[in-house]
């Protein structure tokens, strides 16, 4: 499961850069594959915690490991504003955000699929 969540990003990832560039510049596209690439990252982290528990049949273990997932996402979304604060022509917000939020959801959405 994990390494279909990767693949899935770096399939995703690959998308929102190339919509990057296609609605931007070169720095748009870079800071739509930054992020994309952390929400890939985040992601597969998240999943790799909670996937050992499903087997186990400890659903309070599973539910502690699937909480820390959220926070591990939450690292992505404090982040995000931060690099826009920091460097708005580096990460355009857009392209940032497009970049982030259009690689973490279908994969949320996969990870809630494949949880069932």
């Amino acid at each position: 499961m994990v390494r279909q969540a990767a693949a899935l990003g770096i399939f995703l990832t690959a998308v929102v850069s190339a919509l990057g560039l296609i609605l931007g510049d070169s720095a748009s596209m870079r800071a739509a594959a930054m992020f994309g690439g952390l929400a890939t990252g985040l992601e597969v982290g998240a999943v790799a915690l909670a996937a050992p528990m499903l087997e186990s049949q400890d659903y309070q273990g599973l539910m502690v490991r699937w909480a820390l997932g959220m926070l591990l996402r939450m690292l992505g979304v404090v982040a995000l504003p931060i690099a826009v604060l920091a460097d708005r022509s580096a990460f355009p917000p857009l392209p940032s955000a497009l970049g982030f939020i259009g690689v973490l959801v279908p994969l949320l959405l996969f990870e809630m699929r494949r949880f069932r």
